[in-house]
């Protein structure tokens, strides 16, 4: 049998130009779907942290607000001639615990009741505005086509009903362009 080589080379080059075309086609292929699954496991990752984080946002803001109405409460005390202080600290707690007293630490008198005031005035708004970035990403995150996933549904809806109703308003929502949403995340 007589095989030249010209007919071999011939062979391997068509055979090695219908592997490529094949590998290019499923390469595309397995690349989009992949691409598509990797970003679907990232928004879920991410809608996860955003819904601990805004929980865990609401717990402080609840501690801070009982913290507050009991230096209050001292303050109030302090007017009245400072007869039922010791009470007061011992009786504000959340979640069984003596949070004023951790928070105040040892001192009680008028300017450190004042100071602490201000200190926790200044933590909410922090926390506020932790919350409110929060509720921005959310929103940008909806805005996007990534967010009409089922699998993402309800984790969304789950967000959604953290998010204070006053917030839900729509004239306090930004209002986004899904293509331009969809560019920054790119």
């Amino acid at each position: 049998m007589k095989v030249s080589i010209d007919a071999i080379l011939q062979s391997a080059h068509q055979l090695k130009s219908t592997i490529n075309v094949d590998e290019h086609k499923s390469g595309n292929k397995n690349k989009v779907t992949n691409d598509k699954i990797n970003i679907e496991h990232r928004v879920m990752a991410r809608l996860n942290e955003i819904h601990n984080q805004i929980k865990d946002i609401q717990t402080t803001l609840s501690r801070y607000q009982v913290i507050d109405d009991g230096i209050r409460m001292l303050l109030d005390d302090k007017k009245a001639g400072d007869t039922n202080a010791l009470n007061i600290i011992n009786s504000t707690q959340y979640n069984n615990r003596p949070v004023l007293k951790e928070f105040m630490g040892d001192s009680y008198d008028e300017n450190t009741l004042v100071h602490k005031k201000e200190q926790l005035k200044n933590l909410v708004t922090d926390s506020i505005t932790g919350l409110q970035r929060l509720q921005v990403e959310f929103e940008n995150i909806v805005a996007s086509d990534l967010a009409r996933n089922v699998q993402l549904k309800d984790k969304i809806d789950e967000i959604n009903s953290l998010i204070p109703r006053s917030i839900k308003n729509t004239q306090h929502l930004h209002h986004l362009d899904a293509e331009t949403v969809r560019r920054l995340i790119q």
